[in-house]
């Protein structure tokens, strides 16, 4: 056990060694950013300044990144995790009911949309949901967190969360708006989320279904609830964690990536305006911010399916 510990905190370090490497690169690339001190010497300054939470100053507004970070990035956050719920609600259901229609129509339909959850630009769906949204003058047809006749003070970041901490008398009307505007962002990142969990749980459904424990349960005369409760369900599940913070973190690139198409003001929009402006600075706290949290996700996942699932547990153990 605590081998496999070590080995682990020794691949974690690896990884932020490289990406605070990527992100001081980044930030060389300004020639203001150039010192004649050794680079390995401004190096080991930068990694102390991030340490100590000063990430630099943005050359556009003259704002520290730290904060304007914090500011956007709960907006994307609060996108990814709405799409993340949506798509577990719909993919875990839907796999499932593939996996039981063995050999039939059905099966071979949810098994086609599966494989083509990645296969779609997630960009080129944004705008297209969003044209057929407005031309069919939908509710959700909405850019942006709110509507701008409304003024909510930032708090949490999280406009939800903020309306609801917001003494406001028209909290009700902010509450609806800002549900409008978030359900056609979530819808177009849960689409191809939803096929992907389809995907994966079909098929670790289908093979825990061929298992012979399963075969032993229906000979004994199992009911197909009891079966589902104690087999299929207890190994389908936790072993899909890893993939499932896979997931979270495609849901989060996609976020980012379709965030400009929705005028949704999140670390996404907001790099791509660093990039647009040549802030190195702030592009270079940005994938320092974007790489923390996609480490921090993958670190959750492979602790939570240690916990729930038995078979993880071994290489704890192994020699």
């Amino acid at each position: 056990m605590l081998v496999a510990l070590i080995r682990k905190c020794l691949l974690t370090f690896i990884t932020l060694l490289i990406l605070s490497v990527i992100s001081y690169c980044i930030l060389l690339r300004d020639p203001i950013n150039v010192v004649a001190e050794n680079r390995v010497v401004g190096y080991v300054s930068y990694v102390q300044n991030l340490l100590q939470g000063q990430w630099g100053i943005s050359y556009h507004t003259g704002e520290p990144l730290a904060k304007q970070i914090l500011n956007v990035f709960p907006a994307t956050i609060s996108l990814c995790l709405s799409a993340s719920v949506l798509s577990l609600v719909l993919g875990i259901p839907l796999g499932f009911i593939g996996a039981v229609q063995q050999n039939k129509v059905l099966n071979t339909l949810l098994t086609t949309l599966g494989s083509l959850s990645l296969a779609v630009p997630v960009f080129w769906l944004a705008i297209v949901l969003l044209a057929y949204a407005s031309l069919n003058h939908w509710e959700i047809a909405a850019v942006g967190e709110l509507h701008p006749i409304y003024d909510v003070p930032t708090i949490t970041g999280v406009k939800l969360f903020d309306i609801f901490l917001a003494d406001s008398p028209y909290q009700l009307k902010m509450m609806q708006s800002a549900l409008q505007h978030l359900a056609l962002p979530t819808l177009i990142l849960a689409i191809p989320a939803t096929l992907e969990i389809m995907r994966i749980t079909q098929q670790r459904a289908e093979y825990v279904l061929k298992q012979n424990y399963v075969k032993v349960a229906r000979t004994r005369g199992w009911s197909p609830f009891k079966i589902w409760r104690t087999h299929i369900l207890r190994n389908t599940l936790p072993p899909m964690i890893p993939m499932i913070a896979r997931n979270i973190t495609l849901i989060f690139a996609f976020g980012m990536l379709i965030e400009n198409v929705v005028s949704w003001g999140g670390i996404g929009r907001w790099m791509i305006h660093a990039l647009a402006i040549q802030d190195y600075n702030a592009i270079s706290a940005g994938v320092m911010a974007i790489g923390l949290f996609v480490l921090f996700i993958d670190i959750l996942a492979n602790g939570l399916a240690i916990l729930l699932d038995p078979s993880q547990k071994k290489d704890w153990y192994a020699k």
